[in-house]
């Protein structure tokens, strides 16, 4: 599957503005309600968070079942940082256009375009 980068903000803003340390996120295939996360399919959304997981944005992923759902707890300290940086809808097309003009949408090179603008 393609990296979605819209995706991976989406999901991002959604956990933070919706979950906290004593409060963990629940995902269900059969239970979709989150508002930013409706347009994307179970698949996409399953793909991304391990995404985010593995890039060390997410803090207690949990995905049992074959991905039918997942719970987490927050997310980590570097997701916090990269929420942050890409809050601004301004900033997060301004780091889209970059990636699409050198041909890099992956994590990293998001998290380095990034420092790279706004050093």
């Amino acid at each position: 599957m393609r990296l979605n980068l819209d995706c991976i903000r989406d999901l991002l803003l959604t956990i933070e503005e919706t979950y906290d340390f004593q409060n963990i996120m629940r995902y269900s295939k059969s239970d979709n309600n989150f508002k930013r996360l409706k347009k994307y399919s179970h698949e996409e959304i399953i793909y991304h968070v391990n995404q985010c997981d593995l890039s060390g944005l997410l803090i207690g992923l949990s995905m049992p079942d074959s991905g039918d759902f997942f719970v987490l707890s927050d997310l980590s300290p570097k997701g916090h940082q990269f929420v942050a940086n890409i809050r601004s809808d301004t900033i997060w097309k301004k780091v889209k256009s970059k990636a699409i003009d050198v041909g890099c949408a992956s994590l990293p090179s998001i998290f380095e375009i990034f420092a790279n603008i706004f050093k």
